[in-house]
């Protein structure tokens, strides 16, 4: 017994042992390189009602998505409150997000946690809500939400883009930069751009060309392959997680013979945010940085703190933080346990989850 006890411990996730998130609150400059200090927050130990939170996804066919599911659905656990996750089909779907926003309402649910497809088109919608909406991963309008967890993407862009400054500053040999953000003007990338070349400026990094397009991997595929062929002198492609992953895999795949010319040579790769394949291209040395903003994390972040809110809507900043995140890593090689960044091998899609061990009704 006292094995099988110590096994069950050994096993259990450190989210669920204690309620204490390590957190960065968003600088007061929407462009900002610089971070706030880490703080430790103290959330919810536990739900005093039968919450019910609809969550609201752009989609869920990455890893991105997939780890903020996990870290949402063990935290709602954790404080035994309802979970109801909807996904829009992608970030052109900014209709079916509106027609979500009302389902949420119709269902019954307590508040709404948006990852919004597209904040300006969406702003009837959040208005009209009847609901307190909580902003999840991609910034809205202070004035249209309670409260929002997430990081700065801004800083998504300038931590790569400062790496590649410091290596190759004015008067050195000048290098080729590519860049393949993502979809244009949606999430985070149409703040990681700016970000990015404000932290290369003034130094020897040239951004030759920036591609943007969904973030599916046929797509991403095809515009590597497109800036590879149009560009056979890149220094470095930086990306966000689904074009590095395919960048790693295209530059596998050629052999010395494909090159265009004798002195054509294989971009390093760099990774604006974590995903399964782009851990594994770290862990295999074939890729050069990759930031985490620990979507997993955000994922149990953004449950506590709409449940730190609906319990006391008077709460101060310190009780319960309005505009918080995980700190963003950069890092050159693998992390070893990832439990706040990715979702578990095995993991899969989660859309409900029920409140749990409350004596009072909804």
């Amino acid at each position: 017994m006292r094995c099988l006890i110590l096994s069950l411990l050994l096993t259990q996730p450190p989210a669920f042992a204690h309620a204490a998130f390590e957190i960065q609150r968003w600088p007061t400059a929407a462009e900002a390189p610089q971070t706030s200090p880490v703080t430790t927050w103290t959330g919810p130990e536990r739900a005093t009602q039968p919450w019910v939170l609809c969550a609201l996804y752009p989609h869920l066919r990455d890893a991105y998505w997939l780890s903020v599911n996990q870290g949402m659905v063990e935290e709602a656990r954790r404080l035994g409150v309802g979970l109801r996750v909807h996904e829009a089909g992608g970030y052109g779907a900014q209709v079916e997000q509106a027609r979500q926003l009302d389902e949420c309402a119709r269902e019954g649910s307590d508040a709404i946690l948006l990852g919004a497809v597209d904040g300006p088109a969406l702003t009837n919608a959040i208005r009209q809500s009847p609901l307190p909406v909580f902003g999840l991963v991609n910034a809205l309008p202070s004035d249209l939400v309670v409260a929002q967890v997430g990081v700065a993407w801004y800083q998504m862009g300038w931590r790569i883009g400062h790496w590649l400054a410091e290596r190759h500053p004015a008067g050195t040999p000048p290098v080729r930069v590519a860049l393949l953000p993502g979809p244009e003007g949606r999430g985070g990338n149409q703040v990681v751009e700016p970000g990015f070349t404000a932290a290369i400026d003034g130094s020897a990094v040239e951004l030759v060309d920036t591609l943007r397009g969904d973030n599916s991997r046929e797509i991403q595929r095809t515009l590597v392959q497109q800036l590879l062929t149009q560009h056979p002198h890149l220094d470095y492609l930086v990306g966000g997680a689904m074009a590095a992953e395919v960048a790693v895999n295209e530059l596998t795949r050629r052999s010395p013979d494909d090159a265009t010319t004798s002195q054509s040579r294989q971009p390093a790769v760099l990774a604006i945010y974590s995903s399964h394949g782009v851990e594994r291209a770290l862990l295999r040395g074939k890729l050069a940085l990759a930031n985490s903003d620990q979507m997993r994390e955000q994922g149990r972040l953004a449950v506590a703190q709409a449940v730190c809110l609906l319990q006391s809507p008077q709460a101060d900043e310190q009780q319960c933080p309005r505009h918080m995140g995980p700190p963003i890593l950069t890092l050159s090689s693998a992390m070893m346990t990832d439990s706040r960044t990715l979702s578990d091998p095995n993991f899969r899609p989660v859309y409900r989850v029920e409140p749990s061990n409350h004596s009072t009704g909804h």
